[in-house]
């Protein structure tokens, strides 16, 4: 077989090459950026909740002031989270009172749209008027 030959063979392996791999990259790409998405929401969330746990910890505050906080700030931050329910409350954790305050909140399965899953997370600080 010669050399000619050989390579006619392959004339047009490339389109189908890319055909096979263009969906397992985009795949790939789509699974990164939802991933980047859940960190974003999820980060943001535990800042913001961990924020109204100090707010709420200090000595001239009150937790459902702590809580009013975290609201407003998860509001004003994730837009499109209208589902997001915040709670606080007082606790005792190794023998000291804090203050904890929780939100729970959708978070998409499929980049911003799609079927939601609920997401909840926790920030706690030291109450200072003990």
């Amino acid at each position: 077989m010669s050399r000619a030959a050989g390579l006619d063979r392959e004339r047009g392996a490339a389109v189908s090459e890319f055909a096979m791999l263009a969906g397992l990259v985009s795949v790939l790409v789509l699974a990164a950026a939802q991933l980047a998405l859940a960190l974003h929401l999820h980060n943001t969330a535990t800042a913001h909740v961990i924020e109204g746990a100090r707010y709420g910890a200090r000595a001239d505050s009150s937790p459902a002031a702590g809580a009013e906080r975290a609201r407003t700030l998860l509001g004003s931050s994730l837009p499109g989270t209208g589902g997001v329910s915040v709670t606080a409350g007082r606790t005792v954790v190794a023998g000291m009172e804090v203050v904890e305050v929780s939100a729970s909140l959708t978070m998409p399965v499929f980049g911003p749209f799609g079927p939601a899953e609920a997401m909840t997370v926790t920030g706690q600080a030291y109450a200072e008027d003990q």
